[in-house]
Parts: structure tokens; sequence; C-alpha cells
């Protein structure tokens, strides 16, 4: 049974990403037209990217970044998935549509790359996500938005102008997290607040059983949402919930 956790009313979600690399698989030049066919009638907005022109002469086995070529866009919920060679990444962007209905759509379109791509098992797995946190008034410090403690030498001036801190937390045979913040950071609709992007990964020496993703992936969320839930100050986190504060 999976562990449950409580939808918020607002959330502060800018952006949460499921990420595959693999090593292997089809010439990617089979893969996008395919997963356009199978994804255009929930997808039905395609875009090829710059760094399909850029890196289309180069051969798929090549030691280069593995970054998207193409994106299918959708509107409900607003999402896009993306793919280049020996790589998928799922988003999915404001308003942030319930964990439930995100790990629906990954593993769907999971299940449709493993048809067209064959690419085995991937050398690294990722669960990320993104959050702008605003407060109810204008924050001065990053304690006001997160539990959050930076220290450094007193005869240095305080207080910072700005924060950036990451660390990386080890979560045994399942991953690691890493945590960062950062502050002031502004949304794109240019409202101020702090960052806080946790993102859950596994990755190679050796490959990921696909078999145990859904569990993996259940896992993964539970300890994302267990690290937010600590971090962000109780304040907030009422008014996220809809309750008063």
């Amino acid at each position: 049974m999976r562990a449950t956790t409580a939808k918020l009313k607002h959330p502060s979600v800018a952006e949460a990403v499921c990420e595959f690399r693999f090593s292997k698989g089809v010439s990617y030049t089979m893969v996008a037209g395919a997963m356009w066919e199978r994804l255009r009638k929930r997808f039905p907005k395609s875009e090829v990217l710059p760094t399909a022109s850029l890196l289309a002469s180069i051969p798929d086995e090549a030691m280069m970044p593995q970054v998207p070529h193409h994106r299918f866009r959708s509107e409900r919920p607003n999402a896009l998935v993306q793919t280049g060679p020996r790589l998928l990444t799922i988003n999915v962007l404001p308003v942030y549509p319930t964990f439930e209905v995100f790990r629906r759509l990954i593993l769907d379109v999971l299940k449709h790359y493993q048809a067209v791509a064959e690419p085995g098992n991937p050398v690294r797995v990722g669960l990320r996500y993104i959050n702008h946190i605003q407060s109810g008034h204008l924050g001065e410090s990053l304690d006001d938005y997160l539990n959050f403690s930076l220290t450094y030498p007193n005869g240095l001036p305080h207080p910072p102008q700005e924060v950036s801190a990451r660390v990386t937390l080890p979560f045994g045979d399942l991953g690691n997290l890493g945590f960062a913040v950062a502050f002031p950071a502004r949304s794109a609709a240019g409202e101020s607040g702090a960052l806080l992007d946790l993102d859950f990964s596994w990755s190679e020496p050796g490959e990921f059983d696909l078999k145990r993703f859904p569990l993996w992936l259940d896992k993964a969320h539970q300890i994302i949402y267990t690290a937010f839930t600590s971090t962000v100050v109780e304040e907030i986190m009422n008014r996220m919930r809809g309750e008063r504060s």
C-alpha cells in the first residue's frame, strides 16, 4: 500500500520533473515520431527544440550531454513530455495537479517510451520538485520562509544580501536527495519569495530495474514531501493547506 500525502489547496510547485536516462536503445531518429503518434491525443502540441538541429549529425552513442530534442505539450494537466537520445522527462507546471495525476502520467508515458525506444533499464532515475515559497507578508530573510539555518563568520557583513546553499542527503539503496535553497528568488510572474529545490535521484553504477520503479517513485515522493513539510515554516504550510494561521 502506498503512503499518502495530504493535498495542498495552494501548492508552491513551480515545476515537477521525472527524468530517465538510459545507456542504450534504438536510434533516436525512430523515437520522436513514434512517441508523437502515441501521445498526440493527450499532448496535441509538439515542438522541435534547437538542440535537435545542432546535434542531428552526432551519433546517439557519442559521449554528448543528454538533452531534450523534442517536446510535447498538454493543457490539462499543464504538462510536458520531452525526449532526446536516451532521455525521457515528464514535467508538470502550475497548477500542480496532485501526485496521483502526476504518477499516472509518468507511468503511462514511460510505458509508451519503453515500447518505442526499447531502452532497457535506465542508468539514472530522478524525481524533482522545484518550489517557489511565498509569505503572506514581505519576508526579509530566509528564515521567514524556511526552517533552514546558514552560519558564517561573524566578522563578515550580516545579514547576507543573497543566500544559496545545497546539501546532498543519502537514503541508502533508494538514492540521494539534493536539497537546495535560494533567497531571494522571483517567480515567473515576478513575485518575491524563497526557492526550495528537492531532487531525489538514483544513478549508476549498474542499472535500475524498472520493474521496481512504481514503488521507488512512491518512496521518492514520500521523502520529498517529508523534506518539504518539515522545511517550510508552519505559518506558510497552514496557508498552503487552506488553514488559518
